[in-house]
């Protein structure tokens, strides 16, 4: 109320609360910084300004002259309780600080409460009873704290490092562009064999045969040209054979070629007759006739399914009537020239006839009965001999211990035969060998084996028709490197020899 017990207007206040005393000379003495907590705010008698009144906030943050500082009090900041007046005379006043984390940045603190060092007066920064060294007053423990931004709710935080950003990208960027190197080379590449693969430049040099098997394909014998050095690449040759006019006009036969040829060049070589040569296969005596028909697969450029698909019918060969339609025994063996665009059946039949050559020349027939043998039986024991005998030389030994055996009755018992009917192959046969069914096991069964074991050569059918004389019953190759046989009648003496065979046989001269 006025003094005229009027009452003020609501929105007004008694002026003499706001009147400021003046100095000697009319000037207003300074203002204090710091308002006296224990002074009331008018104000607060309004409702509506009570709950935000500085004076209310500054008894919620009293100084800390007049509050005993706790080491569990929350921790307190100098710019959160200090205000005072601006350049302009109007008042400021603290804000309320906002709970961590909820403003500022990400990091959980607010840019408006960093104050760094600065210095704010009136608030107790320097404790008159603590001086350093130099007799400077210390600062507070609140202004050697770290700055607000440095430190988080767990205590000081380290300033954030921007160092090395650049490496995350720069990975990121690698990542990609590494596959895609990787990716565009083998691009390339694939690109390059096909559309331009290497190949050499002239028609080449030396000489070799080259052998191109029935059913082949520039495909199929590209990669074997490479291999033997003829062109640089498998490619290169199927492309020369794409261009060509004849791209399928490869015959099987052996050509004679030259190293390091253009695959151009190579290809139309091929494709000439004039360039198909003889090829020379060898057959060695004593081979059976599975190994024969392997070797001629491989070395005279018809297949070995060719010689198996005849040897299935084995009349179309006009074997002899004794040979019972089978053709072991009765492929001669010698050397053959397999001429361009031979078969299978030219190559078997050519030595089926030279076989009947040796018959005739060795006067068989008419042998035969002299020996009391038929031609069949004759020709059994020579491949008995063959696969027996070390040296040739010892043929006809050999021929008489058979004999000598058949006419006494006593089992041949050779080793030979008893591999043969398990199609295995070796010098001496194991005990369970031994005791095989087989009708070749002469061990079991007395006098020849049902056919021959191999195909025996002209020595060995000269060896049986003209045999050696003498009483031996037993033979012993001791020495299965060098050959030597020993024969003897007595089999204490043939128990000897076969104990020495063991015991060579041990030491790798087998």
């Amino acid at each position: 109320m006025n003094e005229n017990a009027n009452t003020w207007p609501p929105n007004q206040r008694d002026p003499r609360l706001f009147q400021q005393p003046t100095g000697p000379m009319g000037v207003q003495p300074p203002q204090p910084l710091h308002h006296d907590p224990r002074d009331r705010d008018p104000r607060l008698t309004d409702p509506q300004g009570a709950a935000d009144s500085p004076w209310r906030r500054t008894q919620r943050r009293s100084r800390p002259e007049a509050t005993e500082w706790h080491p569990e009090a929350t921790e307190w900041h100098p710019e959160a309780v200090s205000y005072g007046t601006g350049p302009g005379g109007e008042e400021h006043y603290p804000r309320e600080p906002e709970p961590y984390g909820q403003a500022g940045d990400e990091q959980g603190y607010d840019d408006r409460y960093d104050t760094g060092d600065r210095f704010v007066p009136g608030f107790g920064d320097y404790e008159d009873d603590e001086d350093d060294e130099d007799g400077h007053p210390r600062r507070a423990r609140a202004a050697r704290r770290p700055p607000a931004r440095s430190r988080g709710p767990q205590g000081p935080r380290r300033p954030r490092r921007r160092r090395f950003r650049w490496i995350a990208p720069l990975a990121a960027l690698l990542v990609i562009l590494i596959p895609l190197a990787i990716g565009g080379a083998y691009v390339y590449h694939l690109y390059q064999s096909k559309y331009h693969p290497a190949d050499y430049s002239g028609p080449g040099t030396g000489y070799l045969v080259v052998q191109v098997p029935s059913g082949s394909s520039p495909t199929s014998l590209g990669p074997q040209l490479a291999k033997l050095g003829v062109v640089a690449s498998a490619r290169a040759f199927v492309l020369a054979a794409e261009h060509s006019s004849d791209p399928n006009g490869l015959l099987p036969g052996f050509y004679g070629m030259h190293l390091h040829m253009k695959a151009s060049l190579a290809y139309a070589l091929l494709l000439n007759q004039k360039n198909l040569v003889q090829v020379a296969v060898t057959i060695p005596e004593g081979w059976r006739l599975s190994q024969i028909v392997a070797y001629l697969g491989a070395k005279s450029g018809i297949p070995a399914s060719a010689y198996q698909a005849i040897l299935k019918n084995p009349a179309q060969l006009h074997l002899p009537a004794y040979a019972g339609g089978k053709a072991e025994g009765y492929l001669f063996p010698a050397t053959y020239e397999v001429v361009p665009h031979e078969t299978a059946l030219g190559v078997l039949t050519a030595m089926v006839q030279r076989f009947e050559q040796e018959a005739v020349q060795a006067n068989l027939p008419t042998a035969a009965k002299q020996v009391h043998l038929t031609e069949g039986q004759v020709i059994i024991m020579a491949s008995l001999v063959e696969a027996e005998g070390g040296r040739v030389s010892d043929y006809p030994k050999i021929a008489r211990v058979i004999y000598n055996r058949l006419a006494q009755h006593i089992p041949l018992q050779l080793d030979s035969t008893v591999l043969y009917g398990l199609n295995k192959y070796g010098i001496l046969a194991t005990d369970a060998e031994l005791s095989s069914p087989s009708p070749y096991n002469t061990y079991k069964h007395p006098g020849l084996p049902p056919g021959p074991i191999d195909n025996p050569g002209a020595a060995a059918i000269r060896a049986v028709l003209n045999p050696a004389s003498g009483n031996w019953i037993y033979f012993v190759t001791v020495n299965p490197k060098t050959g030597e046989t020993l024969f003897t009648a007595s089999q204490a003496q043939f128990e000897q020899y076969r104990a020495e065979l063991e015991h060579n046989l041990s030491q790798g001269q087998g």
